[in-house]
């Protein structure tokens, strides 16, 4: 009889172990005025020259100023005015220049700003963050035997079915009103290829463009311009990072920036190599060795793996140009998902920064803690949901080297004006 007593109270107790974790498992969230919520102040650090942040700030407004006037920042459950947040950001620069040091900058944020943290991924204000760069790859104007990947601009039959339109006019597509298809576009974007009438009898069709693997093949050859030839695992890790520089056999460079995107879904590859790279060795260095092992045809069928293709255009800036528009801020931007989060707004970031022994290593040694402000800039099609971010690490070996390695935890919070901060002002 105690026996079955002890089983029946036992199975009680899973029972309700079983409807406490559910209960306390986290739940999507349903609306962007749950992106984030008022908290407590971080520590103000910034482990990089404060000069840095103050130029880039300015540059920050500048462009924020230049554009026109009218839209709503949202930062959860609060919407500001984007003019009463750049009357905000301004005050906060002029008191940046006055005081090299930082230290009225610092508190300034203490006594007129809001911290607002992140919904995040697991927990409030916790984000899952991973780092970009820009790299420097060798290439050429014409194909050779070790640079024959193209790099196209956008091509000609490549069209944008502007969603945003068809919505109010079919309630099928509502859904799509709140989940925009392609973090890169400002407007919901599909991409298509325009295809020409067959007969007169019929008109123009849009139909899906061709994957990677189809443009590896030639298909779009006729169609679009060729900026340069490089290896194929660099165009490949060049895509991914969005921006970069061809430096050319006579010490010429052609910096290139993202244009246009095939419309495909983006697919990590790394995924598809558990099998050969264990889940805790996975960065951007060994998943590159492992293509720079494998013969060429098999390298491309594993990149190819991921439909999503990229098209480049040529840039005249000094760096990339960021989804907002700016040029990227070494260490500062932040790239997040424009569906929870506003562009061109301050933010604080802690983190774990690899530190290496040295330049040739692709692990680090250690990780130690680092925090510091950022400017929230970017986006990406990787970059999905209230809990991700990627930060720029900069240009060239040494920001390679921290970006193929970062996929850490990290606190995320936004600085948001308090009202009489606006009024004042």
């Amino acid at each position: 009889m105690y026996r079955i007593h002890y089983v029946s109270m036992r199975i009680l107790w899973l029972i309700m172990c079983s409807i406490v974790a559910v209960s306390c498992a986290r739940s999507p969230i349903k609306s962007t005025s749950q992106a984030m919520r008022p908290a407590t102040m971080p520590e103000l650090q910034d482990d990089l020259e404060f000069h840095s942040l103050v130029a880039g700030l300015e540059a920050n407004i500048k462009f924020l100023r230049e554009r026109p006037s009218g839209g709503v920042l949202g930062f959860g459950p609060r919407a500001i005015p984007r003019e009463e947040y750049l009357v905000a950001l301004e005050y906060l620069l002029t008191e940046a220049k006055a005081d090299p040091s930082g230290e009225r900058f610092r508190h300034v944020l203490k006594e007129r700003f809001e911290a607002f943290e992140v919904y995040g991924q697991d927990n409030w204000g916790e984000v899952f963050m991973t780092s970009y760069f820009e790299p420097m790859i060798e290439g050429s104007l014409k194909p050779t035997k070790d640079h024959f990947q193209p790099l196209y601009a956008r091509p000609k039959d490549l069209v944008d079915v502007d969603l945003d339109s068809f919505i109010p006019t079919r309630q099928a597509l509502s859904f799509l009103e709140k989940a925009p298809l392609e973090q890169r576009s400002k407007s919901n974007t599909l991409r298509g290829r325009l295809i020409p009438p067959k007969d007169k009898e019929s008109g123009p069709r849009v139909v899906v463009y061709p994957s990677r693997a189809d443009i590896d093949s030639g298909e779009i050859k006729e169609q679009a311009q060729v900026l340069a030839y490089v290896s194929p695992i660099d165009a490949f890790v060049l895509e991914i990072q969005g921006s970069g520089v061809v430096k050319l056999p006579n010490g010429k460079e052609i910096k290139v920036g993202y244009a246009a995107q095939n419309g495909h879904p983006y697919v990590p590859i790394g995924k598809h190599m558990f099998d050969v790279i264990p889940k805790e060795k996975m960065s951007l260095f060994t998943i590159e060795s492992h293509l720079k092992s494998l013969p060429t045809e098999e390298a491309r069928k594993l990149m190819q793996l991921n439909p999503s293709y990229v098209f480049f255009r040529p840039l005249t800036s000094a760096r990339g140009i960021t989804f907002m528009g700016t040029e990227v801020v070494d260490g500062r931007t932040i790239a997040s998902d424009q569906m929870y989060f506003p562009k061109g707004v301050l933010a604080h970031l802690q983190f774990e920064k690899p530190q290496f022994a040295s330049e040739k290593d692709i692990e680090p040694q250690a990780w130690t803690p680092a925090g510091r402000f950022v400017l929230d800039q970017d986006t990406g099609g990787a970059i999905r949901g209230p809990g991700r971010i990627d930060l720029f690490a900069g240009r060239g070996s040494i920001a390679k080297q921290m970006a193929a390695v970062m996929r850490r935890k990290a606190r995320l919070v936004y600085f948001v004006p308090k009202v009489e901060l606006v009024q004042a002002r």
